[in-house]
């Protein structure tokens, strides 16, 4: 079936379990502010039944109208229910994780069936498998599969896009080195996270670089490293927790748009207000995740309730008023021995835990755009995309929809981090 006639537009798939169910939220709000949105093209699946019966009962409450998604039952594990509906969508977005475990099935199943397909995923190693076994396939039948529309990686990946674009219009020429520092937040750890870590597994930063090739990248200028002082953005360094996953997802986007960004160094830190707090926070950060990779112990967290379990979600209030502040600095050297030109983009998300409420927020938005390729200016599409390198810009500006904003600060000493700085 050609695209084009589905019969979805988007099929949000695990719509019961936490992040799922703020999906289906979302785009209830969304049908209730645009009257001309079809309820009827956007289908809710999930294993069970009565389960998206009672969800579809709760966002009848936001909108009468969602009372019109369809609810599709299907089992993952069982790839007939899962064909009939993958071939009845023009895009998945799947929250059905941990993706290691869960994920492959329907990824192929998009791919066969020619479905395009969004998640939320921050496992690298899933991330390789798919771009592995799919990535050609798909990229030949004209099939995109968007990975780490969330808060992992949407927020670093599209920044640095912006940032990347901005610096090439001043230099096309010359390394650019990229530090994501993370400002200011309030969120939670999800318990579909905390299940993921399990299959957290360590593998070099470029391992999703189709273009990668060492001799070829010098490194920006000197690196920075934890425990130090971040001139630019005024802060002491601390680790980024989720340095490892959206480090990958960057330099992704940078071998497959390696025309644009050419040689990039990137590296994510917690910019902290004291040298104290950098150091406290990295040993900190240490044990933290010396803990959750030991499976025993990240068992017992769970266990007593220390660490959430999967489809926990927080607080009600970090749920509605997290937010996040990430501050992408960049700086290109030309060749031509020019001085070198400086930006910073602020990523801005508010109202919404991050990995939460702005995670499924953020995926919606990216599996509508999807929906709309063809009328909207992708920047790519086919194969196993991120979403700077197959959205970009059409990200940039749909995602305020979702209470994410991106801001380009050409002038990067106009930047506060933290507005008074302690040193």
């Amino acid at each position: 079936v050609m695209a084009a006639a589905r019969k979805y537009d988007v099929v949000i798939w695990g719509a019961t379990g936490f992040t799922g169910a703020l999906a289906a939220e979302h785009m209830a709000r969304k049908i209730a502010k645009q009257p001309n949105l079809a309820p009827q093209k956007f289908a809710l699946a999930g294993r069970n039944g009565d389960k998206l019966a009672s969800l579809r009962a709760k966002l009848v409450e936001i909108e009468p109208r969602a009372q019109s998604f369809p609810i599709l039952t299907a089992d993952a594990g069982d790839p007939e229910s899962v064909a009939s509906i993958v071939k009845e969508s023009k895009v998945v977005l799947t929250f059905v994780g941990p993706y290691t475990k869960h994920g492959m099935p329907l990824a192929r199943a998009c791919v066969a069936h020619g479905t395009d397909y969004c998640d939320i995923t921050g496992e690298s190693g899933y991330q390789k498998r798919m771009v592995d076994e799919l990535h050609e396939e798909a990229k030949s039948k004209g099939v995109t599969l968007v990975t780490g529309v969330g808060y992992d990686s949407i927020p670093t990946d599209v920044g640095t896009w912006l940032l990347v674009k901005h610096l090439r219009s001043l230099s096309s020429t010359g390394p650019i080195s990229v530090q994501a520092i993370m400002g200011k937040s309030k969120g939670s750890v999800s318990g579909g996270t905390i299940a993921s870590s399990a299959f957290f597994t360590p593998l070099p930063s470029h391992v999703l670089d189709p273009a990668y090739d060492k001799s070829k990248m010098t490194e920006g200028s000197k690196h920075f490293s934890t425990r130090q002082f971040h001139e630019p953005s005024k802060t002491w360094l601390a680790p980024s927790i989720m340095e490892t996953i959206n480090k990958k997802v960057v330099y992704r986007s940078r071998g497959l748009l390696e025309d644009l960004y050419g040689s990039i160094s990137f590296q994510e830190f917690q910019g902290v207000q004291s040298r104290f707090s950098s150091y406290a926070t990295s040993s900190f950060m240490g044990i933290i995740g010396a803990a959750i990779g030991i499976a025993a112990v990240r068992n017992t967290l769970v266990k007593f309730g220390v660490l959430p379990k999967p489809g926990e979600g927080p607080t009600q209030d970090i749920l509605d008023n997290g937010f996040f502040n990430i501050f992408v600095f960049g700086k290109v050297q030309p060749d031509n021995s020019q001085e070198a030109k400086e930006a910073a983009v602020h990523v801005k998300g508010i109202k919404g835990d991050p990995g939460y409420r702005l995670t499924s927020a953020m995926a919606l938005e990216s599996a509508l755009c999807l929906a709309s390729k063809d009328t909207l200016p992708m920047n790519m599409l086919g194969g196993v995309l991120t979403p700077a390198a197959c959205m970009g810009d059409v990200l940039v500006q749909r995602l305020p929809n979702a209470n994410v904003t991106f801001d380009l600060i050409e002038d990067p000493s106009k930047v506060s981090v933290y507005p008074s700085p302690k040193l």
